[in-house]
């Protein structure tokens, strides 16, 4: 399932998303009292950066951009070869 985001409303529309792969929360205060805590902390990514990536993505997929993805799972460069 594919869900996208309106990028034209305001607020926190990821609260208005499906959330598929979701736990039972056994205490919802709790999980509201979290959901609380996180939401006063400062944002881990910044407006600006969101749009500098959609600029960037958008010439990834025109092909005049090259992307490079690694994560946790992802092999080594000095373990990938011809085989």
């Amino acid at each position: 399932m594919t869900v996208n985001a309106d990028t034209r409303a305001g607020g926190n529309t990821w609260r208005d998303l499906p959330a598929a792969q979701q736990p039972e929360w056994p205490d919802p205060g709790a999980l509201r009292d979290v959901i609380a805590d996180l939401e006063s902390y400062p944002p881990l990514v910044f407006a600006g950066e969101c749009d500098q990536l959609r600029a960037r993505l958008g010439a990834v997929a025109m092909g005049e951009a090259f992307l490079l993805q690694g994560g946790d799972c992802a092999e080594a460069f000095d373990a990938v070869g011809a085989d």
